[in-house]
């Protein structure tokens, strides 16, 4: 087991042979690493097909290099080899050997690995699972999340079904299988059992759905796309969208938040019943109300001075300079790269005793090989 630095941080005494070929695995995997796992990613001398992947970023040499692959792998080794050679063999043999986890895609040779390492956990991390009828298939992100039926709830009603951006099943998907791989240790340190784990993004992004499937099966009814019942209004003010929560308990304080006191007995919106059927009509008030104010302030003073639920639609560009709350919680990190300082997202939760790792850079194609050969 490793030992050294590392040895503080929560899986210090890991080592992770990630050989995911998508989001989710390497997610997984860079989530290991974060907390102290010695993860080093197998790819084909090529390279990992994450490192084609946008956006990417200009290097001072004028190179491209993908941002996605530098947030999936940050404090992660690289070793290329060709399993196809003998000495690609040789080598992924040395490693397997030493592994404690690894994360492997559909059709991974699980009974050759156990036969080089039987205690070495094995998580099968794919788009639609190593069996069933779909085992075959490829996904994309916007497949999973049709199949779910996350797509056809998501949306205005009056439009197509709405493709929710940012692989959010995949990121999920990789939360569900660092889940599973920490169970798995737990689970092997009190009885000595090893097992294997799947983990397919279909699966997970059905589990992310709203529990409208179950509600069909119970009383053969489902809401309709925009059909929610709840109060929660989007609305463009002079520096960007904010989000409202309209309780009816809170329907007064808003209104007078909002500078829309006569609202309150307006005979549209006076009654709890009415204002659900001129809904709409409100919105488009407060639209009026709110476009030339700012965003900032309006959500400061619903907030403190009136107690409603309100919040700022962030921009990615504006999670730095603008959201305090992350700066506040020392959520951004940095990282030394060849060009100089850059910031890197944070992790997703904090331990007291045994903190995250400081990340590192994503490796560079094949930098650890003269190590593991060695």
């Amino acid at each position: 087991m490793p030992s050294g630095p590392d040895d503080m941080h929560a899986l210090g005494f890991i080592r992770v042979l990630d050989l995911s070929e998508n989001v989710a695995g390497q997610f997984c995997c860079r989530m290991l690493a974060d907390h102290g796992a010695d993860v080093t990613l197998v790819e084909p001398p090529a390279g990992s097909a994450l490192r084609a992947e946008g956006p990417f970023r200009e290097t001072a040499d004028g190179q491209r290099e993908s941002l996605l692959f530098e947030h999936l792998n940050l404090g992660k080794k690289s070793v290329a080899l060709d399993p196809e050679t003998e000495d690609g063999m040789a080598l992924f043999a040395e490693l397997a050997a030493a592994a404690d986890v690894i994360v492997a895609p559909a059709g991974f040779d699980k009974a050759a690995l156990h036969r080089i390492n039987p205690n070495c956990i094995v998580n099968i991390v794919s788009p639609f699972g190593d069996d069933g009828p779909k085992r075959h298939w490829r996904g994309a992100e916007i497949i999973y999340q049709a199949m779910s039926g996350m797509m056809n709830q998501n949306g205005r009603r009056d439009r197509e079904p709405l493709y929710g951006v940012g692989q959010r099943a995949s990121y999920c998907t990789g939360v569900a299988a660092y889940s599973a791989i920490v169970a798995a240790l737990i689970h092997r340190e009190a009885t000595g059992e090893t097992q294997d784990l799947a983990v397919d993004i279909a699966h997970t992004a059905a589990s992310m759905m709203y529990p409208l499937a179950l509600q069909y099966s119970y009383n053969g009814t489902f809401e309709r796309r925009g059909s929610t019942g709840l109060p929660l209004i989007e609305v463009e003010t002079a520096n960007g969208w904010i989000s409202i929560w309209i309780r009816a308990d809170k329907f007064e304080a808003t209104c007078r938040g909002l500078g829309m006191a006569e609202m309150i007995t307006d005979p549209r919106f006076a009654d709890p019943n009415d204002r659900k059927t001129n809904f709409g009509t409100f919105v488009e008030e407060v639209q009026k109300r709110v476009r030339e104010l700012d965003g900032e302030e309006l959500v400061r003073s619903l907030q403190s001075d009136h107690g409603v639920a309100a919040a700022r639609c962030y921009r990615p560009s504006q999670l730095g300079p603008d959201a305090r709350h992350l700066a506040e919680r020392d959520y951004w990190k940095s990282i030394q790269t060849d060009d100089g300082e850059r910031f890197v997202l944070g992790p997703q939760f904090r331990m007291s005793r045994t903190p995250a790792r400081r990340p590192t850079p994503a490796p560079k194609l094949g930098q650890a090989n003269a190590r593991s050969a060695g």
